[in-house]
């Protein structure tokens, strides 16, 4: 930003800083938007599914390598049996692996169930 304040003088480089404010916010915007992932893992064909369990998984140094384990009987009540799966890395998420390096990378974890029905 220096350097083009030494090259532009008067209305040209009042302009340019105009432009440059308005553009900012909205790159920040889209990569903040587009960092965003989801996992789904459909455990059966159920569409009735309710939310038994949230949580947080902390994961280091990106995640390489490592996984989270959740016993799925045990987070499901009785009378129900597991739907799916979802793990989602948030822009909050994603913002803090990024303040961190990468040394400290959360994620969010659902549970769903659905009731069990008698054959």
């Amino acid at each position: 930003m220096l350097i083009v304040l030494k090259i532009f003088r008067g209305q040209k480089m009042k302009i340019y800083l105009l432009k440059l404010r308005q553009l900012v916010p909205v790159i920040l915007f889209t990569l903040l938007m587009t960092s965003c992932a989801t996992q789904t893992t459909l455990l059966n064909e159920s569409y009735d599914a309710e939310v038994m369990e949230t949580g947080n998984d902390a994961f280091f140094i990106g995640g390489i390598g490592q996984t989270a384990r959740h016993d799925l009987n045990e987070a499901c009540q009785d009378g129900y049996i597991p739907a799916k799966t979802q793990t989602v890395l948030s822009v909050p998420n994603w913002l803090l692996g990024v303040l961190t390096l990468g040394i400290y990378t959360p994620r969010q974890y659902t549970i769903y169930c659905t009731k069990e029905t008698k054959k």
